[in-house]
């Protein structure tokens, strides 16, 4: 049994993506993001990643911009270089909250397609399929997340070749007071555009 607090059975948990999780009961998540909230510092060369389970995302504040990548394994094309390197995200949580960082091959990350997702509206994410999001309008963003089908292997990030992932980020650096105050903020805002 391990003595690492886990973050994910906390009620509630900074993310490295630059979000609050808050967990809710029936596989569901509210996620918030604040344009304040810590971030790991690769973040702009890591935010592309997959979930190792289905989901569906409802935006409750703001508008969210969902990012849709294909990726292209190493050698899969002789003309077509990597890109960006796929860490495997599986084993016990660090000190710090987040799980390891194992490489697990290159790919060519392209986008493929980016929508804007109003308060009101959701998006769908399949198991495995590599994304980004990030907050529109003010930064100040509230979703819903349902989880669906959960599959066997761990979640990926990526990370653009030739930068380090931030494998340290201290998902305890803020107190539940703290996240808590950042969470009434966004449901109390109207997320820059409702």
């Amino acid at each position: 049994m391990s003595t690492v607090h886990d973050p994910m059975k906390a009620p509630i948990s900074l993310h490295g993506l630059g979000f609050i999780q808050v967990q809710l009961q029936a596989g569901q998540r509210l996620h918030v993001w604040h344009p304040d909230l810590p971030r790991r510092s690769c973040f702009e060369h890591s935010a592309i990643h997959n979930h190792r389970f289905d989901f569906t995302s409802t935006v409750l504040v703001g508008t969210q911009i969902n990012i849709d990548y294909g990726d292209i394994p190493e050698g899969a094309y002789h003309n077509v270089p990597p890109t960006h390197v796929l860490y495997l995200h599986e084993g016990a949580r660090s000190a710090n909250g987040g799980r390891p960082w194992t490489p697990n091959g290159k790919v060519c990350m392209s986008e493929l397609e980016c929508t804007e997702i109003r308060a009101g509206s959701s998006y769908h994410m399949k198991a495995y399929r590599f994304h980004r999001t990030e907050p529109g309008g003010d930064g100040r963003v509230a979703t819903l997340m349902t989880k669906g089908w959960e599959g066997p292997k761990g979640a990926q990030s990526s990370c653009l070749i030739g930068i380090e992932p931030d494998t340290d980020f201290d998902r305890f650096q803020l107190s539940p007071a703290e996240l808590w105050a950042y969470v009434i903020d966004v449901l109390g805002s109207r997320g820059g555009d409702l």
